[in-house]
């Protein structure tokens, strides 16, 4: 009698798929949780400050400078009796939207010539590392400060300024991310299954780098976010009477001695949104290396 074997059945052979790793989840953890949690405020509150019924943030009412808490104004006034509250709700609205705007730019130009720098090598690689290299040698803030003599550009050429210096921090990361992953099994068997150079980059090496995208992100926005306010301080970023967090230091800083709640209002939320995001940041680049 012909004996039967029953044999499991043969998959057929798919299309590579990226490393375990890449779509995990991070644990925040309660500190990550607080960080995540400001910072979604943060972002909530730019979105929403238009429709909010808030006082005119740049209405002045010389008599009432300096008040305290009331019904009218939760924060009080500050020296020019503008109401706080208004003035730090659009001054989170306009700092968070100049830090995004240099991080937008920056991950637009950095990521994709990275990845096609260490996924290509030869003369790409060599053309695209010594521009950086160049732009990195540059301090940020004397660029910014020629940019805004010579071209007037206001804080969004600023910030788009930023981003362009920001850049090649984004690509040397990304680059060393990709000649990292570009020799995984994953990868490699998806060369060999007959991918176009477009679909390894996005289907497959992109998942196994985009952890440490989030990480130069959470980074370079909080940085984005000082600078910012520097050079709003310094009044060549967001133009009174607008308010920034910059702004607000700015024009709250011979107020110090006399009422140090206008001052350290805004100092502390900038201070939180930086600390927010590097915890954020930590976090993610912690699970990348366990990962």
């Amino acid at each position: 009698m012909t004996e039967v074997l029953e044999t499991e059945p043969v998959r057929a052979a798919g299309p590579a798929e990226p490393a375990a790793g890449a779509g995990r989840r991070v644990r925040l953890g309660w500190p990550g949780t607080l960080a995540l949690g400001f910072v979604l405020t943060c972002l909530l509150i730019a979105l929403l400050v238009p429709f909010l019924p808030l006082a005119e943030p740049n209405e002045q009412d010389l008599g009432d400078t300096l008040a305290r808490y009331s019904a009218d104004h939760l924060l009080g006034t500050d020296q020019l009796g503008r109401d706080l509250l208004a003035r730090l709700l659009w001054a989170i609205r306009t700092s968070l939207f100049a830090g995004l705007t240099a991080i937008v730019v920056a991950t637009l130009i950095g990521l994709p010539t990275g990845m096609l720098a260490g996924y290509r090598r030869g003369w790409f690689d060599t053309v695209s590392a010594r521009i950086a290299d160049v732009v990195l040698t540059v301090p940020a803030l004397v660029l910014l400060l020629t940019v805004h003599t010579a071209l007037r550009t206001g804080i969004t050429g600023q910030m788009v300024t930023l981003g362009v210096i920001f850049a090649p921090r984004i690509y040397r990361v990304m680059r060393a991310e990709t000649i990292r992953v570009a020799t995984m099994p994953y990868l490699l068997a998806g060369r060999m299954s007959g991918c176009s150079h477009a679909r390894i980059l996005w289907r497959y090496l992109l998942p196994g780098i985009r952890a440490q995208v989030r990480v130069q992100v959470s980074y370079l926005l909080g940085l984005s976010l000082l600078i910012e306010a520097g050079i709003s301080f310094l009044g060549v970023g967001v133009e009174s009477p607008d308010a920034s967090l910059g702004t607000m230091l700015s024009g709250a800083a011979a107020m110090l001695a006399s009422d140090a709640r206008v001052v350290l209002i805004p100092a502390a939320v900038l201070s939180l949104s930086i600390l927010s995001l590097n915890v954020i940041g930590d976090i993610e680049s912690e699970g990348e290396r366990r990962g």
